[in-house]
């Protein structure tokens, strides 16, 4: 009987389960789910239980599956949910449909299926020729041929700053989703935001719904905000002039000539953007890393933006709040960060050239999850570093691997055992944290696990 362990039970895990057990046919197969079980199907990004947290994607192209993307859009009719086929939904919507899928697809699974949910937290993973050992915190071993490293986001990384005696501050919060974190603020509270992206813009709704009333800053370097989406605008698909090209400049000018042909034609940057989703990773995979770097220090804030885009509901309260000068956008460099006697914060920045400060009284850290895996503190992942069971891509955006999740470890040896997929991707194919994304990958991976990996 073959055996594969999924460590993870987000969106990623629980979209590999369920393809193993849909794609499994007569096959006999143990398939071992490892977190916690309220997680299943939720993990960070869906776990929310607001109606005013929103995807990012309309629910006509958020289905499970690759050859249905109507499906969730046809679940939430099923439900008697009153929501058009364009609309943002509340995420929370996609956590359920996750969750039901996956109960759905474990009740009517084939019985030669031996499914095991397990409770608990994987810490390490002990490799031999044979198979692979992975170590539960409860003492369990699981034996398994396949390991399956499906990790969604972690904490992000603190603000790089000359002091950071500030971490320890009752009213500095490392983790933007933690809801009970506006439960330990005053509704006068001043609060600096560390990132001006779409965590930036949840965390900003929840204020906007509490009726806080404290002013809130949102800094980043260049102090740009996601895009909004508008529906409707198509453009012809371009990426045969790109797809081969290695310099970012020769691709830029290419992306540029399209989108003023776009405006041109009535169309929009948005369709541009959204004509090259589907071939970015083969784009990305062409790149030597030289350019991939200047691409990250250059333009990828640029690329951020227009292409995790903003619901219109979201970017409104955004745009409402800072008519109302209660929400303002600072760019700069952080420098330093200190906390007074009285718990308040002085933030120092420089912008153009002039040091700036500014006083608060709660700082929150929206930069994103870390995605440097030398310096995530989950015991599985300093252990396998530790052993050189897996390491960082080039970039430090994930784990290194093949495009197809197969890992590799410090000997830059492809491993047949320890797998990835999702997020931790992003180094190797950059688009890889998203759901069209997200559900490809589950469904390949399933069916390369199933016939052998």
């Amino acid at each position: 009987m073959k055996k594969i362990t999924i460590i993870g039970s987000g969106a990623t895990g629980t979209l590999l389960a369920v393809n193993l057990i849909k794609h499994s046919g007569d096959k006999p197969v143990e398939i071992n789910l490892v977190e916690r079980k309220e997680r299943v199907g939720r993990g960070v990004a869906y776990s929310t239980a607001t109606d005013f947290h929103l995807l990012n994607v309309p629910a006509n192209k958020m289905g499970a599956f690759p050859d249905d993307l109507e499906h969730f859009y046809k679940w939430l009719t099923g439900k008697g949910l009153d929501f058009f086929s364009n609309d943002f939904v509340p995420r929370k919507f996609y956590g359920e449909y996750l969750r039901e899928l996956f109960c759905e697809t474990f009740k009517n699974k084939n019985p030669r299926i031996q499914f095991n949910l397990l409770d608990d937290e994987a810490v390490d993973v002990l490799i031999d020729d044979a198979q692979a050992q992975v170590i539960l915190n409860s003492g369990e071993v699981l034996y398994t041929d396949k390991v399956v490293l499906a990790f969604g986001n972690f904490l992000p990384p603190h603000p790089k700053t000359v002091d950071r005696s500030y971490t320890k501050a009752k009213k500095y919060f490392q983790n933007p989703w933690d809801f009970k974190l506006f439960e330990k603020l005053k509704p006068t509270d001043d609060v600096f935001i560390v990132g001006t992206g779409l965590t930036m813009a949840d965390v900003v709704s929840n204020f906007y719904h509490n009726r806080h009333k404290g002013k809130i800053f949102g800094f980043s370097t260049r102090g740009l905000l996601p895009a909004v989406h508008e529906l409707g605008y198509v453009y012809p698909s371009f990426a045969d002039e790109i797809t081969d090209k290695t310099k970012i400049s020769e691709i830029l000018k290419i992306v540029r000539r399209h989108i003023s042909q776009a405006k041109e034609q009535h169309s929009d940057w948005r369709g541009v953007i959204d004509s090259l989703r589907p071939h970015t990773q083969a784009i990305w995979l062409n790149l030597p890393t030289s350019k991939k770097i200047s691409f990250m220090q250059h333009l990828s804030r640029y690329w951020n933006v227009a292409r995790h885009r903003l619901p219109p509901e979201a970017a409104q309260i955004l745009d409402e709040m800072q008519a109302a000068n209660q929400l303002q956008i600072l760019k700069g460099r952080l420098r330093n960060i200190t906390v007074s006697d009285a718990g308040k914060f002085d933030v120092s920045y420089s912008a153009d050239a002039v040091e700036k400060h500014l006083s608060v009284d709660a700082i929150i850290n929206c930069i994103g999850s870390e995605s440097n895996f030398t310096r995530v503190k989950f015991p599985l992942v300093k252990n396998l570093i530790g052993k050189g069971l897996i390491k960082p891509d080039v970039l430090k955006l994930g784990i290194d691997a093949t495009p197809d999740g197969k890992t590799i470890d410090c000997n830059n040896e492809i491993s047949d055992k320890v797998y990835t997929i999702g997020p931790a991707l992003k180094g190797v194919l950059w688009e890889s944290t998203a759901m069209p994304e997200i559900r490809a990958q589950a469904n390949k991976l399933a069916v390369s696990l199933l016939n052998g990996g």
